[in-house]
């Protein structure tokens, strides 16, 4: 008669305990797996862009900054926006000082910019940062703060968020067509111009339509560019403005009549990013 050897309890257990240790792991990377997905979901496509321009109230501008800072750009992406580039504007020679401050944002479509802006307007922690920062007076002036709705062009480039190495000097250049005339500058920036800038260096960032419910921006497109300096700037747009191929097509693009108003059917604010900028 074989005599079965008892199993050693030492043993047993260890193997035990090695068992739920492997399903424990295992049940904690899969739930890790799963926490990622929800804290750190996708980016919904940006469909609205919002240009958002403040002007700070006198001896404000620092405060201004140092609230988008240290709160409200976390406060932005906790609802759900984009912040995409936050500005300086640059003051031309000889002209008093430009202290306005310019921010692009973006967002799924209207609907999601609008709930977002009302989950943020509500936020307790963004109450109190507004509240703390407003005792001394309000950081922008009376009706400082205007706004501008956006869609890209069909010839836009894609939007592309990093940051440059060394911080670019930025251009937002608005133009106002003669009436019937605005399609006849889209279609010379997609058939033409686009292409004239990017040989010559420049770098064509993003080409806006303004959306139809604002009279204000009738007849008006917008455009943003940027440089790798402020005197490349300068040397980029005279090379430009004598380029043999741009002379020919302003010539035969208007050859029925000027595209743009005049005198302001060209306004350019010359810019450079701020130290929080997430676009350098």
């Amino acid at each position: 008669m074989t005599t079965l050897a008892s199993p050693n309890p030492l043993r047993v257990i260890r193997r035990v305990a090695a068992a739920t240790l492997a399903a424990g792991m295992a049940l904690f990377s899969a739930a890790c797996a799963n926490m990622s997905e929800i804290v750190a979901p996708t980016p919904p496509a940006i469909g609205l862009y919002e240009l958002r321009i403040y002007n700070p109230a006198p001896g404000k501008a620092e405060a201004l900054d140092a609230r988008f800072r240290d709160h409200t750009i976390g406060l932005f992406k906790k609802h759900g926006m984009t912040p995409i580039g936050f500005w300086h504007a640059v003051t031309p020679a000889g002209q008093p000082k430009d202290e306005r401050l310019f921010y692009l944002m973006g967002y799924k479509d209207r609907a999601a910019r609008d709930a977002s802006w009302s989950a943020f307007a509500q936020d307790p922690e963004w109450k109190q940062v507004y509240a703390d920062s407003q005792k001394n007076g309000s950081l922008t002036t009376q009706g400082g703060i205007e706004n501008i709705f956006l869609n890209t062009t069909d010839y836009s480039p894609a939007l592309n968020q990093t940051p440059a190495a060394t911080p670019r000097h930025w251009e937002l250049r608005t133009y106002t067509a003669n009436p019937g005339k605005l399609e006849n500058v889209h279609n010379r920036f997609r058939n033409h111009t686009l292409g004239i800038f990017s040989r010559l260096g420049m770098t064509n960032f993003l080409y806006f339509r303004p959306v139809a419910d604002q009279p204000a921006q009738t007849d008006k497109m917008v455009y943003i560019m940027a440089y790798p300096s402020a005197a490349a700037r300068t040397t980029m747009w005279t090379a430009f403005s004598q380029d043999p191929e741009w002379v020919k097509v302003r010539t035969e693009s208007e050859a029925a009549g000027p595209l743009l108003k005049s005198p302001g059917g060209v306004v350019s604010v010359q810019l450079t990013p701020t130290d929080y900028s997430p676009l350098k």
